[in-house]
């Protein structure tokens, strides 16, 4: 019987993985999201084709699977068009140092969509909502400086690109409600 169990395990040990059988089919929204092809029409589906790039950097980049497939539910939730917010910090496991330019980061983006910026400038507000979540991610693993000034970085020229639609939409508002005489 041992050496039955014996050939048996050295079979399984020896024997190629099936395709289906690799780490990343167990998380089926990192699987699903790899085929996936959403238009870039409107914020949802912006977001989800900013979501699925992070998921996938995250699953074929890093080999973080964890966050790779929560990057993923995002993608499929903004994909099917439901609202889907930036991170809340208080998910996390971040430094009392990251603290306040995350949290003041995170008002400013929600700030920006009271004002209709995810109507104004869906792009750069998906991106920024992406990037944001990218920089809250990547300052809790804390160790790859370059991953999170790239996040940071992103997060704040989507943030101009949105300021100045915001700016111009209430410049226009006001010449047309207050036409110049």
């Amino acid at each position: 019987m041992k050496r039955i169990l014996t050939m048996l395990a050295l079979s399984v040990a020896l024997s190629p993985v099936p395709a289906m059988a690799q780490p990343f089919q167990l998380y089926e929204g990192v699987a699903a999201v790899r085929g996936q092809s959403v238009p870039n029409d409107g914020f949802e589906h912006s977001l989800a084709n900013e979501y699925r790039r992070l998921a996938l950097f995250e699953a074929d980049d890093m080999v973080d699977w964890i966050d790779a497939e929560r990057f993923a539910q995002k993608t499929l939730a903004s994909a099917r068009g439901e609202t889907v917010e930036p991170e809340r910090l208080e998910d996390w496991k971040l430094g009392e140092a990251q603290l306040p330019a995350l949290k003041s980061s995170r008002h400013r983006l929600l700030r920006a969509f009271e004002r209709d910026a995810r109507i104004l400038a869906p792009h750069a507000s998906a991106r920024a909502q992406a990037q944001f979540d990218c920089w809250v991610e990547q300052a809790e693993e804390g160790h790859q400086t370059e991953h999170i000034a790239a996040c940071r970085e992103g997060f704040l020229d989507a943030m101009l690109e949105i300021d100045a639609a915001l700016a111009n939409y209430a410049l226009e508002r006001i010449e047309r409600d207050y036409p110049a005489k």
